[in-house]
């Protein structure tokens, strides 16, 4: 029994109709399963000339942010940016959704900063209080700095990735689907290479400003279908919840 029609999937699939079938897919929330879902039978690939089935697979990739401002006196979401309020204080603005599966993309851009800038990602119980810093929940936490290229998390100031400032695009990328868990960050699609293992199983995205009237925009947050890493020299993974050294 090697043909699909021999288990009956091939026929049912199709006399469900496109329609259906692209309904089906809407549901999906994660590419991978898309690309299962395609791959049953070769015959469904006419949905890829569907017109509606673009809009499906962007809307499954594309993730919209939503910034977790605690007061205003910390500043304000216009879009897809997030504006400092008027005085220098700590501004550690955690991102929703969280992520618990497949693989996301989160990359932003900061202006304005003084090189007083960071991303990173949290355990999903962390969302940080007004006016506070990302390292004062360093268990929860995983910090990369642009000022010194330092990544911290229980331990700091041993690691240290490249430096980055005001402008550059700044990324991680979280694979869910790996084990373990890790993220990788990256300045200007430029893989870095120290990199986070055994990752919490639920993580937001954060990004932080110190600088009146500085901000970020977030540039891309997206669902990829795969990871392809970049061959790193010296590319080391360091664990989750252990003192680094």
């Amino acid at each position: 029994m090697d043909d699909l029609s021999d288990y009956n999937v091939d026929g049912s699939l199709l006399g469900l109709g496109e329609y259906i079938l692209l309904e089906i897919i809407s549901e999906m929330t994660i590419p991978q399963d898309v690309r299962q879902y395609l791959a049953i039978c070769k015959k469904i690939h006419q949905l890829l000339e569907h017109p509606r089935y673009w809009k499906i697979i962007l809307s499954i990739i594309q993730i919209t942010p939503l910034f977790l401002i605690k007061k205003e006196s910390q500043g304000e979401q216009q879009g897809n940016k997030f504006v400092h309020s008027d005085q220098n204080n700590y501004s550690a603005i955690a991102i929703d959704p969280v992520v618990s599966e497949g693989i996301v993309r989160f990359e932003v851009v900061f202006e304005n900063s003084g090189d007083f800038s960071s991303l990173g990602i949290a355990d999903a119980s962390c969302s940080f209080a007004a006016n506070k810093g990302p390292a004062q929940d360093g268990k929860k936490t995983v910090r990369y700095y642009g000022r010194n290229g330092y990544l911290d998390h229980i331990t700091e100031y041993i690691i240290r990735n490249r430096r980055y400032k005001d402008g550059q695009r700044i990324s991680a990328i979280v694979d869910m689907t790996s084990n373990p868990r890790k993220v990788v960050f990256y300045v200007d699609d430029i893989e870095q290479p120290n990199f986070v293992i055994g990752i919490p199983s639920e993580i937001r995205f954060w990004a932080y400003t110190w600088n009146k009237s500085s901000s970020f925009t977030v540039t891309r947050f997206k669902r990829l279908v795969q990871f392809n890493s970049q061959i790193v020299p010296g590319s080391k993974a360091i664990n989750w919840g252990k003192s680094w050294k």
